[in-house]
């Protein structure tokens, strides 16, 4: 997107966007404005719908006096006037009535004196009279409006034939009706069937055509809303509501002008001011592009092209603003400078790169970069020696160009694994003039990003180890001799010791320092029996004594053997008991060592007045051993660590050979079990061991037969 563009998009979002936000909302408004001026105008015509329906009811009710009248099981003659009377009294809204004879003579007439018309009101009713005599049935006629009052003609037929006509005064119903307005210009009316207005009604302002209006309510039902329907030249909104009794409407309306023209022209006018705001938007935009977005496109171009060719072939032109051209100035400046900063580090560069280059072919290790396809980026000279590569060229790749079997087969392997530091070893024959001998080599590969190609290679180092693992062997046989030159005298010494605390008659202080003796001459036993153990495990000849083992009296054992240097140190030792009694079978001598190292580990690190629990339970295929303490605990990154021959943490160099734990986890694997840590630094650890179900004592061999 050029940057015109995008300086005309930010200031018609800081300029219109605003208007247009007002602009929907108003509309919104306006949307619900409409909706809430039609529910309001649907309401007052519905409720004056039912008040004309109560009101026509209530007459109805009125009439019933009649059937006192025409009852032909009545016993006695009736007197019809006086019953007649009677019901107009009753009945205030009845203005006239008149009962007229079959021939159409009147018998009796009653008129209100409320009524301001002198005439007699069935006079105007002669025709609704024969209509309901010829039919039979209550027959309504139109309303009446005489001297601005209002009266609903209703006529009565006899089952003798007579006929009585009502005239019921509608001032009070329209008067309540008419009274009902919304604004200044709100109006509600009733009209008949054929959409007009019913007389005596006050219209003013409100003509209109009445077959338009029963237009409307033949497509629109019994109920539904006006829009622009014109009364008086004027556009008017509203809603109707049929009355379900008689032929009517109740009709509800509001000038257009008054419910949303304000909101209409408030529309208009933020409308046209956003797009005279776009306008201004778009001059403004124009006449300072040349002034800021030419000198900043020469800019950004200028700087491109310096970078594709690292070569500044022409300055970039000063224009606009004086703080454009400041600007200008002080990046061709900038960019000068770069061009003769980058020519002095590209001589530093082809220096330094011969220096590694020196630095690495002088070293004894083979090393290789390699891409994640296996390509060969870099290698010294004794990598392709010891891989029998000629020379690096395009069409080398790793391991398919390796000539040695034990080298392509090693690196095969770890070229197919995804993860990030590898490690492995392997013996390569190498023929002399002599012999064929073979020599020991560690692989170390670590992954890392290609700086240019932006997809991750890898960095292989080939060291020669057969020296290490010679020396490795060495200090191994000697461990061995030292270990068995020592069993002898330290038998001896255990012997003694044991024979000592059976002779002197106990007493405190020989107690302890005769028990000291023994604990120590065992536990040097025990590091003698750890180093010749660990070469058995190693070397896959150690064969399991296999037993029936009571897990409980295995951990009090173990509590009980180390109590001698627990109680001088402070520290209290306890054991868990499991709920049930745990019997499994495993190498007791083997286990019994495991708990003793673990037990040995956390006695030499917590401090005076800590605890050790030794713990024990089961699951349905395994027993479980624990010895929790309250030291100073083990790191993460060092609880995997610790489990490796002669690996100890540093500041624990000097106690012990660091054979223990990589002894616990030989047994453990051999009971086909697994050994954990749990810890929290500066809380204690807790070691943990599992011991398989499923070992099995073989059953004694049967004598052949001689």
């Amino acid at each position: 997107m050029k940057l015109t563009t995008r300086f005309l998009l930010i200031l018609l979002g800081i300029a219109v966007l605003p208007l247009l936000l007002s602009v929907g909302w108003n509309i919104y408004q306006y949307n619900s404005s409409v909706v809430s001026y039609y529910e309001l105008h649907r309401g007052l015509s519905s409720l004056s719908a039912v008040n004309v329906d109560e009101w026509f009811l209530t007459t109805n009710r009125s009439l019933a006096f009649l059937y006192e009248i025409e009852n032909p099981l009545q016993a006695k003659k009736l007197d019809e006037a006086r019953v007649i009377q009677q019901a107009a009294r009753i009945n205030s809204d009845i203005m006239s009535l008149s009962l007229l004879a079959r021939d159409g003579k009147e018998q009796f007439f009653l008129q209100s004196d409320k009524v301001r018309e002198k005439k007699s009101l069935a006079s105007y009713a002669v025709e609704l009279s024969s209509k309901a005599r010829d039919s039979g049935i209550v027959t309504a006629g139109e309303v009446l409006c005489v001297k601005a009052q209002a009266y609903f003609p209703l006529a009565y037929p006899l089952i003798d034939g007579r006929v009585v006509v009502f005239h019921f005064s509608l001032d009070k119903l329209l008067g309540k009706i008419t009274s009902q307005r919304t604004g200044s210009s709100g109006r509600v009316f009733i009209s008949d069937g054929k959409g007009r207005p019913l007389p005596c009604q006050n219209m003013k302002d409100l003509d209109y055509k009445p077959e338009e209006l029963k237009r409307v309510f033949k497509n629109g039902g019994r109920a539904g809303t006006l829009a622009k329907f014109v009364f008086s030249g004027r556009d008017f909104s509203g809603a109707y509501a049929a009355i379900a009794k008689l032929d009517w409407a109740a009709v509800s309306v509001q000038s257009e002008d008054e419910l949303y023209g304000k909101q209409r022209k408030s529309i208009l006018i933020f409308s046209l001011l956003a797009v005279a705001i776009f306008g201004v938007t778009m001059v403004v935009v124009f006449l300072i592009s040349n002034r800021i977005i030419v000198p900043i496109n020469n800019m950004v171009n200028g700087v491109k092209g310096f970078l594709r060719t690292q070569h500044l072939d022409q300055v970039i032109p000063q224009q606009g603003w004086p703080e454009i051209r400041v600007l200008v100035g002080i990046l061709n400046r900038l960019m000068l400078e770069l061009q003769a900063y980058r020519a002095f580090q590209l001589n530093q560069i082809v220096e330094e790169k011969g220096k590694a280059q020196a630095l690495i072919d002088t070293i004894s290790d083979g090393v290789l970069l390699v891409d994640d396809r296996g390509s060969l980026i870099y290698s010294n000279n004794m990598a392709l020696k010891l891989l029998g590569i000629p020379k690096i060229s395009p069409e080398v790749s790793v391991p398919r160009s390796v000539k040695s079997e034990a080298f392509f087969k090693v690196l095969t392997e770890m070229l197919a694994l995804k993860e990030k530091y590898l490690r492995s070893e392997v013996d390569v024959p190498a023929s002399t003039e002599t012999a064929t001998l073979a020599k020991s080599y560690r692989i170390i590969s670590n992954q890392f990003l290609l700086a240019t190609l932006k997809r991750p290679g890898r960095v292989i180092i080939i060291r020669d180890i057969t020296s290490e693992k010679e020396i490795e062997k060495a200090k191994e046989d000697f461990f061995h001799m030292i270990t068995h030159d020592m069993r002898a005298p330290l038998s001896t010494m255990q012997g003694y010791t044991e024979l000592l605390m059976k002779k002197i008659p106990a007493s405190p202080s020989t107690d302890k320092y005769l028990k000291s003796m023994l604990y120590s001459s065992r536990r040097l036993r025990g590091m003698i029996d750890d180093i010749l153990n660990t070469t058995k495990l190693e070397r896959g000849n150690m064969t399991l004594q296999l037993d029936s083992i009571d897990a409980e009296a295995l951990i009090i054992r173990v509590n009980e053997n180390h109590e001698p240097v627990a109680g001088p140190k402070g520290i209290k030792l306890s054991t868990e008991a499991p709920a049930t009694k745990i019997l499994f079978t495993g190498d007791p001598v083997l286990l019994e060592r495991v708990i003793t190292n673990l037990m040995g580990n956390s006695l030499k690190f917590t401090p005076s007045g800590g605890k050790i629990i030794l713990s024990t339970w089961e699951s349905a295929e395994e027993v479980f051993f624990a010895v929790a303490d309250t030291g100073p605990g083990i790191p993460e990154n060092k609880r995997k660590e610790i489990f490796e021959k002669y690996s100890q943490m540093e500041e624990h160099k000097s106690q012990g050979f660091g054979l223990g734990l990589a002894m616990c986890e030989m047994t453990v694997a051999l009971h086909k079990g697994k050994i954990w840590v749990e810890s929290e630094v500066g809380k204690g650890s807790k070691f943990i061991f599992t011991v398989s179900k499923s070992m099995t004592v073989a059953p004694p061999a049967v004598p052949s037969p001689s």
